[in-house]
């Protein structure tokens, strides 16, 4: 049983298509500067929230709607393109969509971490050494944002060529 309609199945079908048909090395620094501004964005909102007590909810909705994209992405090429659709959804994500998973979880858990340290501070009026806290917060995020731009690299040169190679190959 699918939720979507064939409507729908057919807008995933084409997207994909043109996705893996606009693949060209000329379009390598667009994908780059793409993926690197979303990424980054997403890491640094993670960050930003972790000062504030709203923002608990925020990063784990962040958490959950990064986890649900990459779920579905997958499902739909294996939807459209079946038991090649699971080798081209893998190798679309592995492994830079997985180093993104982690390292959102693990700034996820950080910044829930410094949040909750705040509060637990302002309510118990207990002093708080907050240049250790930042500065480690701060090394976090250095790793965290050293990591994704790596990764995103990888995401924008040698994806697209593992992908053109296995199509051509099935």
């Amino acid at each position: 049983m699918t939720v979507l309609s064939s409507a729908d199945k057919e807008l995933v079908r084409e997207t994909l298509s043109s996705f893996l048909e606009s693949v060209e090395p000329s379009n390598y620094p667009l994908f780059l500067r793409g993926n690197l501004v979303i990424n980054l964005l997403f890491i640094l909102a993670i960050w930003i929230l972790g000062f504030s007590v709203i923002g608990l909810v925020i990063v784990i909705f962040i958490l959950f709607y990064k986890s649900f994209t990459i779920s579905f992405s997958i499902s739909s090429f294996i939807a459209n393109y079946g038991l090649k659709g699971s080798l081209l959804g893998f190798l679309y994500h592995f492994p830079h969509q997985i180093i993104y998973l982690v390292i959102y979880l693990y700034l996820g858990c950080y910044a829930i971490k410094v949040s909750f340290l705040l509060v637990q501070s302002i309510i118990k009026r207990k002093s708080l050494d907050f240049k250790l806290v930042m500065n480690r917060y701060l090394l976090v995020l250095g790793i965290s944002l050293f990591i994704v731009t790596l990764f995103t690299c990888f995401e924008t040169f040698v994806t697209p060529i593992l992908l053109k190679k296995v199509l051509n190959m099935l």
